[in-house]
């Protein structure tokens, strides 16, 4: 909708106003164009400064490195996996939550491709956060409750899950052997999905 310029007390015609008093047309003009360009040079800078920098964690890119330490069914280990480690081979990275449904019900599919592909060269790698009242304990009772029998890693102050910038579990990343991102889900995946994806990065 045009906006009426007399809301802001203005008017076309001001009979008060004599000619010797008119205001220059062109000055006015002239005012306005500048105050535009102005306005649109800080548009235009303040968008690029309000750019976000470059965030890891998409397909192509190479996964950004952690360190963490080992949970497994017993709790929480001294040992710890470098994800780096594991150059040269095919690696699926799991975010996950030990309260998580959608976690709970991806973790049969996980351990069956985990056997399916066991001699060959895939890692089973798991990240369990410490969000919303997860624990080392709650993630070595998941664990233990659904059998799984690859990898899990704590994320004691979730910086790795603010790294890769995960906003919902399980998200699943799949690393070819150069470490790059090659596939990126979040929710419930087909396990023939799952299995595509990890063909396609080891061919």
């Amino acid at each position: 909708m045009a906006q009426s310029l007399q809301g802001y007390g203005l008017s076309r015609k001001n009979p008060r106003r004599s000619k010797a008093t008119k205001p220059d047309k062109s000055h006015g003009r002239g005012v306005l164009v500048f105050v535009a360009i102005i306005i649109i040079v800080l548009a235009v800078g303040g968008y690029i400064i309000s750019q976000p920098p470059h965030q890891p964690g998409n397909i192509g890119e190479m996964a950004p490195d952690f360190t963490l330490h080992v949970v497994a069914s017993t709790g929480l280990s001294d040992q710890t996996v470098t994800l780096s480690s594991f150059r040269g081979k095919v690696v699926v990275l799991e975010f996950m939550a030990s309260w998580c449904p959608n976690c709970q019900q991806m973790a049969p599919s996980l351990e069956y491709l985990n056997q399916e592909y066991r001699g060959q060269d895939v890692v089973f790698l798991s990240v369990a956060t410490t969000l919303e009242g997860a624990t080392a304990e709650s993630t070595a009772a998941f664990i233990k409750q659904y059998n799984s029998t690859w990898t899990y890693v704590l994320d004691t102050d979730n910086s790795v899950f603010s790294t890769y910038r995960v906003q919902g579990t399980p998200t699943i990343l799949i690393l070819d052997r150069t470490g790059t991102i090659v596939s990126r889900t979040q929710g419930i995946v087909a396990t023939a999905a799952l299995s595509d994806a990890i063909d396609r990065a080891l061919s």
